[in-house]
């Protein structure tokens, strides 16, 4: 957590600042509208993808720079896709190529906005998109853990179901989840929330900054997060979202078991396996911190302690037992506190890095162009 604060922190502030800065020269103004409220509510989300660059003991700028403009495309195509569309699942698939095309060598070819109502970003996305791709191809092992990033985030994009009209949703799903034969242990709701999260494919990218990264480590890792971490995240925020959700007559992932009861008792389990599953891992009390950070993230909400939702956010925690939760938990309740004191004021976290940090991102090709025009121009990745 020290090394996250002093050099990992400052960097994902200021990229943030910066991408900040490049959603308010969006033409559009409902995209315009849409990218900075991402940003702002999803903050806390980009931070939490920076936290995992110290998973790997080498302090390579490129790899925040990857992991935060990933979780930052990620976010603002998840908005995206809630927006009302012709064809909600065909729309959320064609802006969900953005994140494969992030992670590929070949230059992107695919007009994200085809499907959506509007698409007049200036280059926004294209811009997430070449800043993630640069970032790839300056880091020494990027070429080990390319295919399971690639394919991690290609069934990112059952996620998109859930935005199928309510008759269609479950049979989408269900035929997914069927075509999925590595974890027959896992419900087929389970499979398709843990491929709605993306620390999975965040820890597998880690790895590319490390240069002694072997197929082996890769495939470790890729066994410890998938599914069992993946879907507990996933689970989680169903779980604390699951109020919000009831009264806007929505369906959430832990609506599926038979009972609350049953709702805990599987959460346990759940936990217990990711939990254990990362601690084996090299460097694996660094994973620890990672998914009860994620934990602590969801259970710090003001809706955790809710009456109905508090039996089972309590099981989750007694079966975490790590001594980094309770202060993380501490930390992110106070932040959450001080946020909704200031009324927003959290969002200043936004706020500007260190001095120096605009050539280094300018210099990373990271940095978008805006023209006089107000048109964003993505930078090309550097030869070097």
């Amino acid at each position: 957590m020290a090394r996250f604060w002093l050099t990992v922190f400052p960097r994902a502030r200021s990229l943030l600042h910066r991408w900040e800065r490049a959603a308010r020269a969006i033409p559009d103004p409902r995209l315009r509208t849409l990218a900075l409220e991402t940003l702002r509510s999803e903050g806390l989300s980009a931070m939490g993808a920076a936290l995992v660059a110290t998973t790997v003991r080498q302090r390579d700028p490129a790899l925040v720079r990857l992991l935060v403009s990933l979780q930052v495309a990620w976010d603002y195509i998840d908005t995206l896709a809630e927006q009302p569309a012709t064809d909600p699942l065909a729309n959320g698939m064609q802006l969900h190529r953005a994140l494969v095309d992030a992670v590929r060598p070949e230059p992107p070819r695919n007009d994200y906005y085809r499907l959506h109502p509007v698409g007049d970003d200036g280059g926004y996305l294209l811009a997430l998109v070449e800043c993630c791709r640069a970032a790839c191809a300056s880091l020494p092992a990027f070429e080990r853990v390319a295919h399971a990033a690639a394919r991690e985030l290609e069934h990112a994009e059952v996620q998109y179901a859930n935005h199928a009209p309510r008759g269609r949703r479950e049979a989408v799903l269900r035929e997914w989840a069927a075509r999925q034969h590595e974890h027959s242990d896992a419900s087929w709701f389970e499979l398709a929330a843990a491929a709605s999260s993306s620390l999975g494919v965040l820890a597998i990218l880690a790895l590319a900054a490390d240069p002694t990264t072997s197929d082996t480590t890769v495939e470790r890792l890729q066994s410890a997060y998938v599914p069992w971490v993946d879907a507990l995240t996933a689970l989680l925020d169903s779980v604390v979202d699951r109020p919000a959700d009831a009264h806007a007559g929505l369906t959430s992932w832990v609506d599926h078991y038979p009972s609350d009861d049953a709702t805990t008792a599987r959460l346990q389990t759940v936990t217990a396996r990711a939990v254990e599953g990362v601690r084996t891992l090299p460097r694996g009390e660094r994973h620890v911190v990672i998914v009860t950070g994620m934990m602590a993230m969801h259970l710090s909400q003001p809706s955790a302690q809710l009456p109905g939702v508090q039996p089972t956010t309590r099981a989750v925690l007694r079966t975490a037992e790590t001594f980094a939760m309770p202060v993380l938990l501490l930390l992110l309740r106070g932040w959450r506190r001080a946020r909704a004191q200031q009324g927003g004021a959290g969002a200043r976290m936004l706020g500007a890095g260190r001095p120096g940090d605009d050539l280094e991102l300018r210099g990373a090709r990271c940095q978008p162009a805006v023209s006089p025009t107000g048109q964003l121009t993505p930078v090309p990745p550097s030869p070097q």
